[in-house]
Parts: C-alpha cells; sequence; structure tokens
C-alpha cells in the first residue's frame, strides 16, 4: 500500500493558501473517491506531532530549542543534550532525537554522537582513516569508520 501512495503521490497536486483572516491552519483533503491512501494521507496529518526536544537538567523538564544544541551523546546508557550553557539528560533514545532533528543541521557522526553542523567550529581530515571535529564549545569528536562515508558524502567531500 505504501508504494502505491508513493505513486500517487508523484500526481499529488499541493496548494498553499495564505489568509490574514484565518485563525487556525486547516487542511483539505480533495479526491475522487475515499481509498486506504487518502485515509492513510489523513491519519498521517492527524498523528503528526511537533518535534519537540526537551530535557532534564536539575529535576526539572525545559523544552530546548534545536539552533541551541550544540550535540547529542549517549554515554554509559544515558543520553544527554549539550548546549552551549547547559548538559541535559533525555529520556528519548538517540535514535529517536536523530529522527526528531532538522535532517539540514543535525548529522550523526558515530554510534554515540549526533552534532549541529551550525555549532562545528572545524572538520580536520589530517588523521587517516577518520575525521576529527572540533565544537564551538571546545568539544573533540571523532567521526566512527562506520559514519565516514556518510560524513564525506553528506561534506561534499
Amino acid at each position: 500500500m505504501k508504494s502505491k501512495l508513493k505513486k500517487e503521490m508523484v500526481s499529488l497536486k499541493v496548494e498553499i493558501k495564505i489568509d490574514k483572516k484565518v485563525s487556525e491552519t486547516t487542511v483539505v483533503i480533495i479526491a475522487n473517491e475515499l481509498t486506504n491512501e487518502v485515509i492513510e494521507l489523513q491519519e498521517t496529518l492527524l498523528n503528526t506531532k511537533p518535534n519537540i526536544i526537551s530535557g532534564f537538567s536539575d529535576y526539572k523538564l525545559e523544552i530546548i530549542k534545536e539552533e541551541n544544541i550544540v550535540r547529542i551523546f549517549a554515554d554509559q546508557g544515558k543520553v544527554y543534550i549539550v548546549t552551549k550553557d547547559k548538559e541535559f539528560t533525555s529520556k528519548l533514545t538517540l535514535n529517536e532525537l536523530e529522527n526528531r532533528l532538522n535532517k539540514s543541521y543535525f548529522l550523526r557522526i558515530s554510534r554515540g554522537d549526533i552534532i549541529n553542523l551550525n555549532k562545528v567550529k572545524s572538520f580536520d581530515l589530517s588523521f587517516v582513516g577518520t575525521i576529527y571535529v572540533e565544537m564551538l564549545n571546545g568539544d573533540v569528536l571523532y567521526v566512527s569508520r562506520r559514519k565516514l562515508k556518510d560524513v564525506k558524502n553528506y561534506l561534499g567531500i
């Protein structure tokens, strides 16, 4: 069924109208019949949740803006979110956080590290077989051999 949806999505017409008088965003699906694909599209829209990133600091849960995140890493079974000013713990796994983050700015560089590309000071390629990453906050990380090809492709090198 998903492959059918993908084929139909090619001919899908998307239209956005901006109206200052509208107080609530509304999505209307217009189709010539009620198919499984239309129902699946409706369910997807209804079940879409905001990609909120939150973390605990001193027993307080705080909402963390993506642009403030320097890196996210796992260590000894815990997941940490590092910002310029604080380090938070997260109840989510690294994979769950990776799925919530904007793929344009966040990159998985190893099994245990996700970095914000806007917070990278430099990539050092002089090390044979890996890439040394220096973050703006001074953290030093290494791209794993497993992720090396993906990171090079992402960076266009």
